[in-house]
């Protein structure tokens, strides 16, 4: 009873300010608790109703209202921090294994010597070896709530080691810039993840180290960038934006509308931007890109983005549970608001991604959908839309590997990743004396006929037949991701990127719009 109690000092308060239909209702509800609590002919768990019914509530709502548990919101919050309460690993499932793929430096993992290829086995007293159910579940064995230090086992193979480690949770930092760097002289890459509180900070100290070395052009990557916080995201926009351009509006029944407008000193307000998109770029990555597409500041390159323009403010309740309810919705600087259609169907609404590919719109761009019903236009008269997502000005396919049986298998097993960090492993000495450096790797290294060798029979060894003919089809992709693993393994995760920007089809083309005065022709600037 004290806990329905509670519920109703938590929605009272309001009802002296709401309509009398309002007041009616909480009156019926509060009958309707009581009378659960006190006729039901079993024993009621209330918290647990009550919570379900105000989930399923803010599901009537919109695709993006939700209520969050405290844990869940415990959870949720700490990409948004920079920070989080762990022990610093990347992990994948390879071949059914568990393996790490990344161990931050100087983290707790790192202090106890944990590496990248150490296998996990048993984690806190469960065995996860060749467990796919117990797997899935790892984030939930690595921040058990209460749990501050962590009891791992691990194998390191090739070595014959077994070991176990106490590791004791700290923070750890969660970088949202992974990877900074010039393409060629002219040209630099930010690949910007997250709009975090600490987004901002990194991102101009990116930008100020490529400015030291001549950057001119910048290309920002924004794709599987899922958003945070508006306030980041405008100020990010704003060191692109001449003063007083417009960056966003929001509006909502109970939200007046709100203008942003750009400031002086943007630290690159003159040299030539393309920003990068994919359908996973969501809200404040949609904000960032529909104000530059918007104000003609830069081109867009890549595939339609996700199509969430509703805005939501966090209200946090006594018990540590928080509700994030949608309050208005973003429009971008010509108007258009970028929320793709909901009809309360919230199964629909999240299979929209799976649809797209389905149809073909991540091969074709004559396969997205247009609504010439929302064409606004840009200062140059440059056409864009609304309605859902933003519509990239150059549009990029996706290229995938093929699907026969052998190739599917492969990816399923993640075995490309698992043959470069075996590479790396045996390898490892050899390529730190012979390139030195990630420069001299990325100029150098090519995978050779007997690489090919190793990789055909790494794969046939774990029972995959796959064909000259086959690997051939798929060489390109293939020897690129090998390439950029091995670099990952063998230099750092960072490194990566500036390996498979070569092999990257979204960063090519950005360079040749760059190359071929695109920008220039248009007149963004």
């Amino acid at each position: 009873m004290s806990r329905i109690v509670l519920f109703l000092l938590l929605i009272v308060p309001v009802v002296g300010f709401a309509q009398n239909d309002l007041q009616s209702d909480i009156t019926k509800f509060h009958k309707f608790l009581i009378s659960l609590d006190q006729k039901y002919v079993d024993s009621v768990e209330t918290h647990g109703l009550i919570e379900e019914g105000m989930r399923r509530m803010l599901e009537e709502l919109d695709p993006h209202s939700i209520y969050l548990d405290k844990r869940a919101y415990e959870l949720a919050s700490e990409p948004l921090k920079g920070k989080y309460e762990g022990i610093g690993i990347r992990y994948q499932i390879i071949d059914d294994t568990l393996v790490l793929v990344d161990v931050s430096k100087k983290s707790p993992a790192d202090k106890v010597g944990l590496e990248v290829g150490d296998q996990l086995i048993v984690i806190s007293g469960d065995s996860i070896s060749g467990n796919t159910s117990r797997m899935s579940k790892m984030n939930e064995l690595l921040k058990g709530e209460g749990m501050e230090s962590i009891n791992m086992i691990a194998t390191r193979k090739d070595v014959f080691f077994q070991k176990s480690f106490d590791i004791k949770k700290d923070e750890v930092a969660m970088i949202s810039v992974p990877a900074f760097f010039m393409l060629n002289s002219r040209t630099g890459y930010i690949k910007l993840t997250r709009f975090s509180s600490t987004s901002l900070d990194e991102f101009r100290k990116s930008l100020d180290k490529l400015k030291r070395k001549k950057c001119r052009n910048l290309i920002l990557d924004l794709r599987g960038n899922g958003g945070g916080y508006l306030n980041v995201a405008i100020k990010i926009a704003d060191e692109f934006l001449e003063d007083r351009k417009m960056i966003v509006y929001t509006e909502g029944l109970h939200q007046p509308r709100r203008e942003t407008y750009a400031t002086s000193g943007g630290r690159f307000t003159d040299g030539d931007l393309i920003v990068l998109i994919d359908q996973h770029s969501a809200s404040a990555s949609e904000i960032l890109a529909g104000a530059i597409q918007d104000l003609d500041r830069g081109l867009l390159v890549g595939r339609r983005s996700y199509g969430k323009g509703l805005v939501q403010r966090t209200i946090e309740f006594s018990d540590g549970s928080a509700m994030r309810l949608t309050m208005s919705r973003y429009y971008t600087p010509t108007g258009r608001s970028i929320q793709r259609p909901y009809n309360h169907d919230l199964k629909e609404y999240k299979s929209d991604l799976k649809e797209r590919r389905e149809r073909g719109e991540y091969f074709s761009q004559d396969s997205i959908n247009v609504d010439e019903a929302e064409v606004y236009y840009t200062p140059l008269h440059r056409k864009v839309y609304g309605g859902g997502g933003i519509i990239p000005d150059v549009f990029v396919p996706v290229r995938e590997l093929s699907s026969e049986a052998s190739i599917s298998e492969i990816q399923t097993r993640n075995l490309i990743m698992g043959f470069a960090m075996r590479y790396s492993r045996i390898h490892y000495i050899a390529i730190q004396t012979k390139f030195k450096n990630i420069e001299k790797f990325d100029e150098e290294y090519v995978v050779s006929a007997s690489d090919r060798f190793l990789f055909r029979e790494f794969v046939e060894r774990r029972g995959i037949k796959m064909s000259k003919k086959e690997y051939e089809a798929n060489r390109d992709l293939i020897e690129g991701d090998v390439k950029s693993l091995i670099a990952r393994f063998s230099f750092g995760y960072s490194d990566h990127f500036v390996v498979s920007s070569a092999f990257d089809d979204d960063i090519q083309t950005a360079l040749d719009q760059l190359e071929n005065g695109t920008i220039n022709d248009l007149g963004l600037k």
